[in-house]
């Protein structure tokens, strides 16, 4: 049983935890048992990659021509960098993670994608960023 000390508002609370279980939990609060409803915030994790197009596998879907270089590597959505994975000079595979970028409250893994060697980064953590904006410019 973990037993804590809270102060609210000049008011003490001396709150046990008698057990927990999934997302209820049996507390008592100053001599008083009660049973709680937890509710917890859950990030999800997406990993964000360029769609790959294999040569004869059918009808291609019409195509915009990205502006920008190849290599690079824009966010895909406006939100806030809550990882940068690499700094330049670094060597970088297709698929590696640069950055995490956290929009609508997920968490989404910025890809490279293709080899080569980071060029520029253009974020740093907490740095909010647009649709569009380029992140990181990687040469092959």
């Amino acid at each position: 049983m973990n037993t804590f000390k809270y102060t609210i508002g000049g008011n003490t609370y001396e709150v046990s935890i008698e057990s927990f279980e999934g997302n209820s939990a049996r507390v008592t609060v100053n001599g008083v048992t009660l049973d709680v409803d937890v509710h917890r915030e859950q990030k999800q994790t997406t990993r964000i990659e360029r769609p790959k197009v294999v040569a004869g596998s059918g009808p291609q879907p019409a195509r915009v021509k990205p502006e920008g270089k190849p290599g690079d590597i824009k966010s895909p959505l406006p939100g806030v960098i809550q990882a940068v994975h690499v700094k330049v000079g670094d060597a970088v595979k297709a698929g590696q993670c640069l950055a995490i970028l956290e929009a609508m409250k997920m968490e989404n893994e910025i890809a490279a994608i293709i080899d080569g060697t980071v060029e520029k980064v253009q974020i740093s953590q907490g740095q909010s960023v647009l649709e569009g904006d380029i992140l990181v410019t990687i040469r092959g």
